[in-house]
């Protein structure tokens, strides 16, 4: 028997007594509320914690062998689910519902079932415990026990758990950040006293190495835990409905250190982002989102803007940005459409000027002509070609309403596009037009490309007329081109050339060609280098922008008209 009249043992008597008695008490206050999340694992752990507190008291005060030997067999079990019960909770407190499965804590409570049952059979193999005599060390009376292979597995075992639960409260707390330090910190202090408690026991640092120091420590644990639930407020409820709404927001979510390294992901994320994102350079992974020169940023054919917001301690540290990826896709496809709405309206305003401009000046002329012409014929004044010039006047006018009527559709914009032949859409324009004893060479000019079949022979027609018919012999006057043309035995050569998935075609003549300070001209409506109407080559420019190519003038491999059509694209193979 321990001497009850030294100081170490009434303090250790007390302590266990104190603490067995808080353990027991608070455990049962805590049963009452089991219902809040870790609620009752910190009931169970505070239990047994109590309990095996007021068993090794037992066992310090107790004379009889017998009975210290039966505290401690008693204890074994309380023992064994501590680790266990401790396992739980940091399941329950971080939300890691689906690791608190029935089937997964059966399995981690076996190894200590098997402990116990060793522990209690120990007097016939050894396998757990070495000894059950008494020792006496000091004032103190107590079991010498010893640790058996068993028992350091299962010390071992059980270390492992606590070094788990803490693994699992640290995750939290880099999950949660800032927000819930407090919390975190006194789960992660209070399982220090067991770790501890349970080092100074089983190392003999020269003071009562007999003496187990656990006891008293686990029931300070527990009431950490106690004050972690039920004083500062678990964390479940928000933790959950964080994560819940993290990991199913259909918006990318990253998490960048301050080092520049990617922390976290949401699935969202982790859909556009490799699958070894996680730990690299922001820079590396994703260039455009650290650099945020671009908004929004383009990835795998969707668009997306970026809400960057800081992560900093209470000190204001930088610790890091969480970026936000709202997908706009459908918002920028709605802006995209509303722009060539306006482009095509704008088209259309300046389209309206320029049939104004051309019925009040241009129609006006041949018009007046024909006016002053048919009155001259009226009044038999002799002029033999006055119906003459009234027939031309009307050819004109004839040839301004063809011309603005093609120019009304020429700007529209393209719906929709379907694989065109170059070559087959250029024989047959050059098949329906007057070309008279003009030759056509096509040269590589065998590509299919995606257009409006009936705007690009509309572009090819144009440009064919305008190398054409000026100087053509039949009986047609002069085209609505604006440039000065071959004549009648003019050769017009067309060859495309693919250059990265697109093709640019160009259609030459060997005429005298456009002079180079005219060329940025030409395109404009109502300019006319001679008598032409100067809507041949506007209505070449409007089915170009209306396609989103881009079509200039240059110099002519002959030294004639060139004009080259940039950006179609190519069926794909």
């Amino acid at each position: 028997m321990s001497d009850p009249s030294a100081l170490p043992v009434q303090a250790y008597l007390l302590a266990c007594l104190l603490s067995g008695a808080v353990g027991l008490l608070l455990g049962r206050v805590a049963w009452t509320e089991r219902d809040e999340p870790g609620g009752l694992e910190v009931s169970l752990y505070l239990v047994c914690a109590g309990a095996i507190a007021i068993l090794y008291a037992v066992r310090v005060a107790s004379a009889d062998p017998l009975v210290m030997v039966g505290a401690l067999q008693t204890a074994t079990p309380f023992l064994a689910a501590m680790p266990v019960l401790w396992i739980a909770f940091a399941f329950a407190y971080a939300g890691r519902d689906e690791w608190r499965t029935e089937r997964r804590l059966v399995a981690l409570a076996t190894p200590g079932f098997l402990w116990v049952l060793l522990a209690w059979s120990s007097r016939t193999h050894g396998l757990a415990r070495l000894s059950f005599d008494p020792v006496v060390e000091g004032p103190f009376t107590l079991l010498e026990g010893g640790i058996g292979p068993a028992g350091i597995a299962f010390l071992l075992y059980a270390y492992g758990l606590y070094v788990a639960g803490l693994l699992v409260i640290v995750d939290l707390y880099r999950r949660t950040g800032n927000r819930y330090r407090l919390q975190t910190f006194v789960a992660l202090l209070g399982t220090l006293f067991p770790l501890l408690a349970g080092v100074a026991t089983v190392v003999d640092f020269g003071s009562y190495s007999a003496v187990d120091w656990t006891p008293a420590a686990f029931v300070v644990h527990g009431v950490f835990l106690y004050g972690v639930v039920f004083w500062l407020g678990t964390l479940d409820a928000a933790v959950v409905a964080r994560d819940t709404a993290v990991e199913v927001m259909q918006d990318p979510v990253i998490v960048a250190g301050s080092d520049g390294r990617i922390r976290d992901l949401n699935p969202a994320a982790e859909r556009i982002l490799p699958d070894d994102a996680v730990g690299e350079s922001l820079s590396t992974a994703f260039p455009g989102l650290e650099s945020g020169d671009e908004h929004p940023v383009t990835i795998d054919g969707r668009q997306f803007d970026i809400q960057e917001d800081p992560i900093t301690d209470p000190r204001g540290t930088d610790r890091g940005h969480v970026f936000l990826l709202r997908d706009v896709t459908a918002r920028e496809r709605r802006r995209a459409a509303l722009q060539r709405r306006e482009r095509q309206l704008e088209r259309q305003n300046e389209r309206l000027e320029d049939f104004a401009g051309v019925v009040s000046h241009d129609l006006r002329n041949p018009l007046a002509a024909a006016t002053a012409a048919v009155e001259l014929a009226r009044h038999g004044d002799g002029d033999d070609d006055a119906l003459d010039r009234a027939a031309d006047a009307h050819e004109r006018m004839d040839e301004l309403i063809e011309g603005l009527l093609s120019l009304a559709t020429a700007g529209r914009a393209v719906d929709a596009v379907e694989p065109v032949s170059i070559e087959a859409a250029v024989r047959t324009v050059w098949s329906r037009l007057e070309t008279g004893s003009a030759t056509l060479v096509i040269e590589d000019a065998d590509e299919t490309v995606l257009a409006d079949g009936d705007r690009l022979q509309q572009l090819v027609a144009n440009l064919f007329r305008n190398s054409v018919e000026h100087g053509s012999t039949s009986s047609r006057p002069a085209a609505d081109d604006s440039v000065e043309h071959a004549g009648s035995d003019v050769t017009v050569t067309v060859e495309s050339e693919r250059t990265d998935g697109e093709v640019t075609l160009r259609i030459a003549d060997d005429g005298p060609g456009i002079p180079e300070e005219e060329r940025a001209r030409v395109f404009e409506r109502g300019v006319s280098l001679d008598d032409g109407t100067g809507l041949g080559l506007a209505i070449v420019g409007d089915v170009a922008e209306a396609h989103g190519w881009s079509v200039r003038a240059v110099d002519g491999p002959d030294g004639g008209a060139c004009f080259e059509i940039d950006g179609i694209e190519v069926v794909a193979e």
